[in-house]
């Protein structure tokens, strides 16, 4: 009995020291496949490279000098002789408003200019003779200037019932109809003021540019009289020629990206473009020097700063900050901190121990 019990605890011995010994050598495996991973589906090696002499970017159609046009006095519009598409030149009319009894105070006031001028001019030929006075000659001259003067004020109301277009263009929107209150506050406004259209009668653009948003990392290889390639989504299999003619200031930040306004003119007018169109433009630009090439996909920031990922220790991800160079859209030049060759993840591999956004 004592025997078969001394044979049981040696077999349980046996298989306890087996599983430990089958336990640690498993670790030992596990732990070197961990840091034997394969990271070539992760990771790439930078190049050594230039980045092609293009830049592209994304903009939309619109209008070269675009107004509203508004009355000069508040009133009630009467007519309106435009719709949208029309084409419009300078002094054109456009619309007319209702200023209720002005057409009675013209005739009113035109009457009595003319007899004033009556009186006046028949005053002129007998002081010229010696027959009158020069103080009877003065009234009545005084006489003939004040009426002349409220003649020429009525008149100038009555043209400003008349809204013209300020210059040659096309009407690209109406904000009002016959009936309609409107109001001098925006006249000849910007397009896109806040509330310019709650009181304007049209919109009047002219010309057509393109305004496209260039990345931060590209605007240093933007210069004015650039030339640049137009394509637009109404017409996939054209191309129209356009030239940079200005270049914003100052930057737009938009979902942590920042950008430039560049805007370009084309060098002809096709038929067939319209305002609010959106286009792709290249811009054609001479080829950088070489440099340090990644994928963009590769960039990350960590506290704020720039840099990528590159293989550390058990192949983790270990950030590497960098100075950023120009940018193709697809690969990003480094200045400094990285060097040809060194591999930098593109993806996170399923062990990467989740680091600082």
């Amino acid at each position: 009995m004592i025997w078969n019990n001394l044979k049981k605890k040696k077999v349980i011995s046996l298989i306890a020291l087996s599983l430990l010994t089958f336990g640690g050598i498993s670790f030992k495996l596990s732990q070197g496949n961990r840091s034997n991973k394969d990271i070539t589906e992760f990771t790439i090696a930078a190049e050594s490279g230039s980045l092609p002499g293009l830049i592209t970017a994304s903009g939309e159609l619109k209008a070269n000098k675009s107004v509203n046009v508004s009355p000069k006095r508040q009133g009630i519009l009467n007519e309106i002789f435009v719709e949208e598409g029309d084409q419009v030149k300078k002094g054109d009319l456009i619309a007319k408003m209702d200023f209720g009894d002005l057409k009675y105070r013209i005739d009113e006031l035109k009457a009595n200019y003319e007899t004033q001028k009556a009186s006046y001019l028949r005053r002129q030929m007998l002081f010229n003779e010696g027959a009158i006075s020069a103080e009877e000659y003065e009234e009545y001259k005084n006489k003939f200037s004040r009426s002349e003067a409220k003649f020429k004020q009525i008149e100038t109301e009555e043209n400003e019932t008349n809204i013209r277009a300020p210059f040659k263009g096309v009407i690209t929107s109406r904000y009002a109809v016959p009936g309609a209150f409107v109001t001098p506050t925006t006249s000849a406004s910007s397009s896109r003021e806040g509330g310019a259209t709650s009181s304007s009668i049209v919109e009047l653009s002219q010309g057509l540019e393109i305004v496209a948003k260039v990345p931060e990392s590209d605007i240093g290889r933007i210069k004015t009289n650039q030339d640049a390639t137009i394509r637009v989504d109404a017409f996939p299999d054209r191309r129209f020629k356009a030239v940079v003619s200005k270049i914003s200031p100052s930057a737009i930040k938009s979902n942590n990206v920042t950008s430039f306004e560049v805007t370009l003119l084309l060098n002809k007018k096709p038929k067939g473009l319209r305002l609010g169109m959106t286009s792709d433009i290249n811009f054609e630009t001479g080829a950088t020097k070489i440099s340090t090439l990644i994928p963009t996909v590769a960039i990350v920031t960590e506290e704020g700063k720039a840099g990528v990922l590159v293989v550390g220790n058990n192949n983790q991800p270990k950030f590497k900050k960098v100075e950023l160079g120009t940018s193709s859209g697809s690969k990003t030049a480094i200045i400094s901190g990285l060097q040809p060759g060194e591999r930098v993840f593109i993806d996170l591999p399923p062990w990467a121990k989740k680091r600082k956004s």
